[in-house]
């Protein structure tokens, strides 16, 4: 996933905390696909945080 604008280092932080949240709400509430799409947007922002120095 490309992110379209620059976000610091913070942002992408609180993002991955948000959806990791929402991620576990929908795993509770048994919607595994939602789920699995919130865990690959998770997946995206780690990797951009990796290639930040």
């Amino acid at each position: 996933m490309s992110l379209h604008e620059p976000q610091s280092i913070n942002d992408i932080r609180t993002a991955i905390r948000e959806l990791s949240a929402r991620a576990e709400l929908a795993r509770k509430e048994g919607r595994t696909e939602d789920a699995a799409e919130l865990d690959r947007r998770i997946g995206s922002y780690r990797e951009e945080l990796s290639t930040r120095p």
